[in-house]
């Protein structure tokens, strides 16, 4: 009897152990699916991360082209602006030498122009004394000598002596004038 007692006690537990194991394999699949579903999301997330990876990638290959670009702009331009400042050098050697020839030309026309008021002030002067001189002619033509009053000269006489002609300029006028 011992044998009957036993079995559905043991029937009993053998359930009891096989409901356990089935609710261990039950409890083991629900995690082994929790992990699966977390491997996957783990799994997207590293394929989002790789796909923006590849896009930063993609963006830092057209920035450092970009860059190369600008690097070459700049180049280009230091090399146009090494040209300018070679001929903007030249120019202000050629101003330079403008300058200093205007500054000789200056000096030049202040000596002309001194050499220039010298010759008129001493013209002046001399203008001064000349007309002064042929003012006091003019006087002494005008004033008749007293030995012209005395001469009786004709056409002829006037002709032949010049001298009379020289110191009595009026006869010579007055003989002109009755012929």
């Amino acid at each position: 009897m011992e044998r009957k007692s036993c079995s559905p006690l043991t029937l009993c537990l053998i359930i009891l152990v096989i409901m356990g194991l089935v609710g261990y394999i039950h409890f083991k699949k629900e995690l082994v699916s929790k992990l699966t579903n977390e491997v996957q999301l783990s799994e997207a997330e590293v394929r989002e991360k790789d796909l923006d990876i590849n896009n930063y990638d993609v963006i830092v290959e057209d920035r450092q082209k970009e860059i190369d670009n600008v690097d070459k702009e700049v180049k280009e331009i230091q090399d146009e602006v090494g040209k300018l400042t070679t001929a903007k050098e030249e120019k202000d050697k050629e101003v330079k030498a403008c300058k200093d020839s205007v500054a000789v030309l200056t000096n030049d026309v202040a000596a002309v122009e001194k050499e220039k008021s010298d010759i008129e002030g001493n013209f002046g002067g001399e203008k001064t004394k000349w007309s002064e001189e042929i003012n006091g002619f003019k006087q002494k033509l005008q004033n008749q000598s007293p030995v012209c009053a005395f001469v009786k000269a004709t056409a002829e006489v006037l002709k032949n002596d010049s001298t009379i002609k020289d110191l009595c300029p009026q006869i010579q006028i007055a003989a002109q004038v009755k012929s």
